[in-house]
């Protein structure tokens, strides 16, 4: 009885949570009640359905279907409940300041009755569908008695209903001034848990990687199983033993979030836009992350002029695609933060992550890149840059310390701009061999327009300086590239680059999203 009851608690409370904050937030925007009702109504329709097709979901995606839904509906009701924080941010100003023309603000936005209504259906979807397989697991087992069981179900779901009904009253008897702030955080809160709970579910399937299993161990101070820790969990995703993955989606999608609300108070006209690049940006990475690296190179030309102030985040990835399988669909994934720290260095951070065909997503290591203008802008006939980067790979793949030096040069003529990166690279520490190798890369760009540059790319691996290898074991590629920059600090690049020699995969596709603060 005791096991139904913490159980039966649990689920309920978790989606009555998301359905009290929903329906407070519904009230205070008078969006009709009628839209919760129907989310509950499809959320069960949904749990029975998926409950009776448990077996042929669970079976699916070579076994791991429960865990791909579950990530699934987590994830989308996360961003559905950042979209709805956001846009409450939005209208909750002019809201709490002439109550009666609510109805006007809530016609300007037909989509969040839908919103609220989907979030809804889908909190009450995967927590009706577990709470399901559960009780009928129970039965099957014949562990407890029917009574015991459906008694510790019954206590379980009015506990559940109470505290929802608690902080749904505390909640409407706030002041008006106050409350659209509170359930704002809240529902920022409770999207940052799903977040949180769904990458969980990812790493379980070595879909993503844990980056460190427990991150730390809070059971001694608030245990999970607890009652606060269960309404913990419920509300923000709380774990005692949260893995690396889990604390930075929380993290990210809370930032991101609370970041996007904080520049609509500052520029309401032009929120909208960059809340939904920054939407865009994350799913992006998502989408290509999930397609999820053989020893691709990050494909990345390095200009030597430096932005005093600059702060920029920048992701890359390289995807191979090859007719052969050990080559075929590798993939480089690298997030990078930089800094322009004076008028003539730049300073970045990198992490790199590969997943090779028929292996997990891992971590490769760090890195420490810096990059030093030479001369200012136009002053001599070249632009002239150093570039030295250091990495330091993951302790457990028992690999040497890389040096890596670029002598970065660029001309500009006109509309033309031609960059070139001379490099050279050495293994230190131990297991290090004692040779120097090198590399180019080149870039012609026609700057035509802001947002679209066309341009073509080079890159290329020689080999051991004073022994290069033959030509046909030497890696080249060369493509079309178009990058440009948005005005709302967006910038983009996306190639496609030809293999030149046997020793090179058929094809490579090159892209980098960058986000400009």
């Amino acid at each position: 009885m005791l096991s139904t009851l913490i159980i039966v608690f649990r689920e309920v409370l978790e989606a009555m949570l998301v359905v009290g904050i929903a329906t407070a937030a519904a009230r205070e925007v008078n969006i009709s009640s009628r839209w919760i009702y129907g989310g509950m109504f499809a959320g069960l329709i949904t749990a029975l359905i998926v409950a009776l097709f448990a077996d042929l979901i669970a079976d699916s995606m070579q076994g791991m279907g429960q865990e791909l839904f579950n990530a699934t509906v987590l994830l989308s009701a996360a961003l559905l409940m950042s979209w709805t924080a956001i846009w409450m941010g939005k209208h909750g100003r002019e809201i709490s300041a002439r109550i009666k023309q609510v109805c006007q603000a809530d016609n300007d936005n037909a989509s969040a009755p839908m919103i609220l209504a989907t979030v809804v259906a889908l909190a009450v979807a995967r927590e009706g569908s577990e709470l399901v397989l559960f009780l009928h697991g129970v039965a099957a087992s014949g562990e407890a008695g029917t009574l015991t069981m459906l008694s510790g179900a019954a206590i379980g779901l009015l506990s559940g209903l109470m505290v929802a009904v608690v902080l749904y009253r505390s909640l409407i008897k706030l002041p008006i001034r106050h409350v659209f702030s509170v359930i704002t955080f809240l529902i920022v809160l409770l999207s940052a848990g799903m977040a949180s709970q769904g990458v969980s579910y990812l790493v379980m399937i070595d879909e993503l990687p844990a980056l460190g299993q427990s991150i730390w161990n809070t059971s001694h101070i608030i245990s999970e199983r607890s009652i606060v820790g269960q309404l913990l969990h419920a509300l923000m995703g709380y774990d005692d033993r949260p893995s690396g993955m889990q604390v930075l989606a929380f993290v990210g999608l809370f930032s991101l979030t609370w970041s996007a609300i904080r520049w609509q108070k500052r520029a309401p006209q032009k929120l909208p836009r960059k809340a939904s690049v920054i939407a865009v940006t994350v799913m992006l990475v998502g989408i290509s992350v999930s397609m999820l690296p053989t020893n691709a190179e990050a494909r990345k030309i390095y200009s030597p002029i430096v932005e005093q102030g600059e702060v920029e985040f920048e992701y890359l990835l390289d995807y191979a695609i090859d007719g052969d399988p050990a080559q075929n669909t590798s993939a480089r994934h690298q997030f990078e933060f930089e800094y322009g720290v004076t008028d003539r260095w730049m300073t970045a951070v990198v992490g790199d992550f590969r997943k090779r065909p028929n292996k997990t997503f891992a971590y490769q290591g760090f890195k420490w890149e810096n990059v030093y203008q030479l001369f200012e802008q136009g002053e001599r006939f070249l632009d002239a840059g150093a570039y030295v980067e250091y990495i330091v790979p993951e302790s457990s793949l028992n690999k040497p310390d890389l040096f890596e030096f670029k002598l970065l040069l660029e001309k500009e003529t006109g509309r033309l701009v031609n960059t070139a990166n001379i490099i050279l690279k050495k293994e230190l520490g131990a297991n290090a061999v004692n040779n120097t190798i090198a590399a180019y890369a080149w870039q012609t760009r026609w700057r035509w327009k802001r947002y679209l540059e066309p341009a073509i790319e080079m890159y290329g691996t020689l080999g051991e300086v004073g022994n290069t290898s033959p030509l046909v074991q030497q890696i080249h590629q060369a493509g079309p590239v178009l990058m440009g920059k948005l005005r709302n600090g967006m910038s983009y690049e996306i190639g496609y680059l030809f293999g030149l020699t046997t020793a090179t995969a058929q094809g490579s596709v090159k892209m980098v999203l960058g986000y400009e603060f």
